[in-house]
């Protein structure tokens, strides 16, 4: 349903952009750019509804996180609208099953707004929101609860994509494995592990304090993150196992715990044991699958001092 909503909403942005071209676009009274699609079946919402939006965000040839990344937007709608050159100017205008395409002008924008944007948005860019109304509420008793059910199954959806996608990413480590000639092992959700060196101190397990030099990679072997390489001046790594909120990525909690204390080896972590779908900006791409060479230099049951403060957030964010 994820990629079927995301398709028909690409599907109807494709289709007004064209139409765009023939100058089919009107123009607020802050001069923002829309184009609406609508039967006209339903009345025009009112103030104080409630609307339920998917949406969609494209630009130049970039589709960027819509609804289908965070699930369904509920607004107010303010039949005045703020004229500052803003999507809700139009809300007011939508009905129950309208689709609208509205642009954002990268030059009034940097106008309105001077070293406001960031930097992946240029001069004469444009952005485009596809939006559809698939609903209106008339109370936020009545939007509430049509929240909590679309963020269950919103829930339930991610679940089964974060599965799908872990097993294409095993399913394309075991085959990198495989061409390195490295015997590697499963811990318990899916790293895989190769274990150079079990170690022969106490065992990797819950509750306990771990510190890991390591160098980190993705697949191509580009380095984003090091303990080991004086450029990124990285510091060994200190985090409780099992801890909440956890204090590293999933894949290290999960393959750490097949070394004891000495241990070495590498860390193949699947995507979604990563970093996920929206990586670490600009070193970790979505979706990317990270090597780790690891040596375990110390377990212990209670936090150790370290010789100096660890600066900033775990490996692969600094």
């Amino acid at each position: 349903m994820k990629k079927t909503t995301s398709v028909i909403l690409c599907a109807v942005l494709m289709f007004l952009l064209a139409a765009c071209n023939g100058g089919s676009f009107k123009r607020t009274k802050s001069g923002l750019m829309y184009k609406i699609i609508s039967d006209e079946k339903n009345p025009v919402v009112k103030k104080g509804q409630i609307m339920k939006l998917e949406f969609t965000q494209k630009i130049r040839d970039s589709i960027l996180p819509g609804s289908s990344e965070s699930g369904p937007a509920y607004v107010m709608i303010d039949s005045a609208g703020p004229a500052d050159y803003n999507p809700t100017e139009v809300f007011g205008l939508l009905r129950k099953g309208d689709s609208v395409v509205i642009v954002l002008e990268a030059d009034t924008l940097i106008k309105r707004n001077p070293g406001g944007l960031p930097p992946f948005i240029k001069a004469k860019d444009k952005i485009y929101f596809m939006m559809r109304a698939t609903n209106v509420f008339n109370t936020e008793e009545e939007a509430n609860k049509d929240r909590d059910v679309a963020m269950q199954e919103f829930m339930k959806k991610q679940l089964v994509l974060s599965e799908e996608q872990k097993k294409k990413d095993i399913a394309t480590l075991q085959s990198y494995a495989k061409s390195k000639n490295a015997t590697v092992q499963s811990a318990p959700k899916g790293t895989l592990v190769e274990v150079v060196s079990a170690g022969d101190g106490p065992a990797v397990d819950s509750g306990m304090f771990v510190t890991v030099a390591y160098h980190g990679t993705n697949m191509e072997g580009v380095v984003f993150d090091s303990s080991k390489d004086p450029k990124f001046a990285s510091p060994p790594y200190t985090f409780q196992i099992g801890s909440s909120p956890p204090g590293a990525i999933e894949g290290w909690d999960d393959g750490l715990r097949l070394f004891k204390k000495g241990g070495k080896g590498r860390l193949l972590v699947p995507s979604s044991l990563g970093y996920g779908k929206q990586g670490s900006p600009p070193r970790i791409k979505p979706n990317e699958n990270l090597i780790f060479d690891v040596e375990v230099l110390d377990v212990s049951a209670t936090r150790p001092a370290p010789p100096e403060p660890q600066p900033g957030p775990p490996p692969g964010q600094r």
